[in-house]
């Protein structure tokens, strides 16, 4: 059975609530990527306010209008307007006297339908909205939209706005509440396929073995991802088969910029444009580098399905057209503790940050970064830096079916030793995270978490909001 959830966005909902207790009018930007949970944040808002919620159709503007004033109720469900200026007064009206939450939902089709909606929103927030009690939001998905109205000096309501917030994916810890029936290692193998969306994660049937979810949701033709990631490209981007074949590419391994450039027949001087807009418009792409190195920089996939469906599905789109997708299911499974270890880095990343400011083992956890390191051929997973008192976390992430030796210890005391910062005046802390455990014990600064105890310190740590 698939059940829906509402998981976490402790920050989210705390930001509207301290706008909210502003008292004073405001203008409220929430957008990113769909699917991943902008309405039911709004939803969630809304449960102990009066408000209106308005969804905008890709409709003319009469329709619209027609149907504001219908969710508007009587008396004005009965008037006729035709102008979305007079609908911005009628909300100043009714937001006079008392605190009220509008909100516009997809609210860049209203820009669509009507020419010069922003211009016209300014100017009735300069002269009316902004001296009511107006709580008003504008939503969005379509993410390089938003990023121009609400951060452009060009935009009519620059300056206006007074808040803004880019909804992002859920990580792992909360990610993993939507498969109760799950194995630590299924909750897992299931967010490095779906990564932290809400809308993909609730496609996922926890009550099925995640292979039969793989094969039903994702592969099989007409199912309900099978093409979602063509259609997200189609809606932002003017050239999307460009954007598929460098996102491939990444999937595929190819992570530096010349390798990009000539895996996907791309002209080199003409791949940056491209890159920008992955990584800056659509938030699909991030470029690395080296915590404290001055190496060469490397491009990654942000997504965790992005990546899987530009990994496994579109290379094998023949074989799923014609509904081989037991064969596609098998090379997914064969490859899976590989593919998993990539995603196992960031899951530690994200156990770390949740625990940044507490203890951990008797060991203070503190610190103001945290990133990759590499130099030549050696490489830590993550290095955590706290500048203040000068002391480095050296993380290692395995992903293995066997425990970790001692000599894992050692080699990386030994790759510590080429990281400079503060190199004489530091105080290092070993950690390692590995799937199956130890066969040796902690020394002094180390520390030695496994997948039970990781389960454990988050069930106990973690403080995660689940409704159902």
């Amino acid at each position: 059975m698939i059940r829906m959830f509402f998981v976490d966005r402790e920050t989210e909902l705390s930001f509207l609530e301290r706008r909210w207790q502003s008292g004073k009018a405001e203008l409220i930007i929430i957008y990113g990527r769909r699917g991943i949970g902008k309405t039911e944040i709004i939803k969630k808002f809304l449960e102990d306010k009066e408000g209106y919620y308005f969804y905008v159709t890709a409709e003319d503007i009469n329709t619209l209008l027609e149907g504001f004033l219908w969710v508007l109720g009587k008396p004005y469900s009965l008037m006729k307007i035709d102008r979305l200026e007079d609908f911005y007064l009628l909300l100043s009206e009714i937001a006079k006297d008392k605190r009220i939450v509008i909100v516009f939902d997809e609210f860049q089709r209203l820009i669509d339908a009507y020419k010069g909606a922003l211009s016209v929103l300014q100017k009735i927030w300069d002269e009316k909205l902004k001296h009511t009690n107006i709580f008003l939001i504008l939503v969005g998905s379509a993410v390089s939209v938003f990023e121009r109205i609400g951060k452009s000096y060009e935009s009519p309501i620059y300056g206006r706005r007074t808040g803004m917030m880019e909804i992002k994916e859920l990580d792992y810890w909360a990610s993993r509440l939507f498969f109760k029936n799950y194995s630590e290692y299924d909750r897992i193998f299931a967010y490095a396929i779906l990564g932290g969306t809400p809308l993909y994660l609730s496609k996922f049937d926890a009550d099925k073995p995640i292979e039969e979810n793989i094969e039903e949701k994702i592969l099989m033709k007409g199912s309900d991802l099978y093409e979602e990631p063509e259609i997200l490209l189609l809606q932002e981007t003017r050239d999307p088969s460009t954007y598929m074949s460098i996102l491939k590419t990444i999937a595929m391994g190819k992570t530096r910029f010349s390798e990009i450039a000539d895996a996907s027949g791309l002209e080199r001087e003409k791949l940056p444009k491209y890159l920008n807009v992955l990584m800056n418009r659509l938030k699909l792409v991030e470029r690395i580098q080296p915590i404290e190195e001055k190496g060469r920089s490397i491009y990654r996939i942000t997504s965790n399905f992005i990546y899987f469906w530009f990994k496994y599905v579109l290379p094998n789109k023949s074989l799923l057209e014609l509904g081989k997708t037991q064969i596609v299911l098998e090379q997914i499974l064969a490859e899976r503790d590989l593919y998993i270890s990539h995603i196992f880095e960031d899951i530690v990343k994200q156990f770390l940050m949740r625990l940044n400011g507490s203890v951990l083992d008797g060991i203070p956890i503190e610190f103001h970064r945290i990133g990759k390191w590499w130099k030549g051929e050696k490489e830590i997973d993550l290095v955590a830096i706290n500048e203040k008192q000068k002391i480095v976390y050296f993380v290692e992430c395995k992903w293995s079916k066997n425990p970790l030796k001692k000599r894992e210890f050692y080699d990386l005391i030994t790759k510590a030793e080429e990281f400079r910062w503060k190199k004489r005046e530091r105080q290092e802390v070993y950690i390692f995270f590995s799937r199956s455990g130890f066969e040796f014990e902690p020394e002094e600064n180390t520390i030695l978490i496994d997948l039970n105890k990781m389960a454990i310190i988050a069930k106990s740590q973690f403080k995660i909001r689940i409704l159902e």
